[in-house]
């Protein structure tokens, strides 16, 4: 099921959470932290402490990528499955334990006589033993050729306009969340050393940003590092703008990874998200969020105060608008 199916559902009696954080990722409408909260019994598998594992009763720490056996799919482009394996680069430094081998032993004390797989000891045996290749291909098709007959091609999507949350009179920019160079989602936000990493074209750090098309900005008497309000119809939150060169008079954009609430101490209550005032809708041909889909209205709130922290001090194309 996709998240806002499960969301939508009745909260399970256990619940297991493996690199997901669905109370920073997820938008207001679809209530995950609610959800979360009427689960009985939450385990969290993640190594540091984020906006959804802290509602957790039991932490199992995983190790990091670095210290773990890794197994990677191609999502899509090929036309035979390829699975690889990486071996860990170095040893665990604290006391953790991989999730595959936390759920092998579980398995084997539900399912004593269990085969194939669960008959391997620990995650690395497992991928030293895989299964023959054919299972593994007929594994990702046999959800495609359920109910069909045969294993077949879908048709293509056809094309259908673009339909957006709020109305133009009321909220006349479009917000396009993208992901951060350094932060990705937010997953890594927790790191100092990726937070004082520079963004390659604002040089920005250690904080988010609004950008504004040059003329929109100037309509609305926004400048460089002015504090301005972004609000769609289901929540406003505030940021700086940077003025761009490259985004329409029709759109404003924003980096997600800021904005937690727990993060270790280098991300909470830093800067603020884009999603914490998405729109709850999704794409019909997939289910997933529709993260372009909401329109928003800016207002300017207050003059540069700092909240902008730029390591170049200013862009190459605007060099009379340096930030202090």
């Amino acid at each position: 099921r996709t998240l806002p199916q499960a969301l939508a559902g009745p909260a399970p009696e256990l619940l297991l959470l493996d690199d997901v954080n669905p109370v920073f990722g997820a938008p207001p409408g679809w209530k995950a932290k609610e959800w979360l909260l009427q689960v009985p019994f939450i385990v969290s598998f993640g190594a540091f402490l984020d906006d959804t594992s802290v509602h957790a009763d039991l932490l199992l720490p995983d190790h990091s990528f670095l210290e773990a056996w890794t197994e990677s799919v191609p999502e899509s482009g090929a036309s035979s499955l390829v699975a690889t394996t990486t071996p860990p680069a170095m040893r665990p430094l604290y006391d953790t334990r991989a999730t595959p081998d936390v759920l092998l032993d579980l398995a084997r004390r539900v399912r004593p006589g269990a085969t194939s797989i669960l008959a391997a000891q620990t995650f690395e045996e497992a991928l030293q033993n895989p299964l023959e290749p054919a299972a593994v291909e007929s594994a990702p098709r046999a959800p495609a050729a359920a109910g069909a007959g045969a294993a077949t091609a879908p048709p293509p999507t056809a094309w259908q306009p673009p339909v957006f949350d709020g109305a133009a009179a009321d909220y006349p920019f479009v917000l396009q969340p993208y992901a951060s160079q350094a932060l990705f989602d937010g997953s890594l936000a927790h790191l100092p050393w990726l937070q004082e990493l520079p963004d390659p074209l604002t040089t920005a750090m250690w904080c988010n940003w609004v950008e504004v098309n040059a003329r929109a900005a100037d309509a609305l008497g926004i400048h460089d590092g002015d504090l301005v309000e972004i609000a769609s119809a289901h929540g406003r939150i505030e940021a700086p703008a940077v003025i761009s060169p490259g985004i329409g008079p029709e759109m404003v954009a924003m980096p997600v990874g800021q904005g937690h609430e727990t993060f270790t101490r280098y991300a909470s209550g830093r800067g603020s998200s884009p999603l914490a005032i998405l729109a709850p809708a999704t794409a019909p041909a997939t289910g997933q969020l529709a993260w372009a889909a909401t329109r928003v209205k800016l207002t300017r709130v207050g003059a540069a105060g700092g909240e902008l922290i730029l390591f170049g001090g200013a862009t190459r194309e605007r060099p009379d608008h340096a930030m202090g």
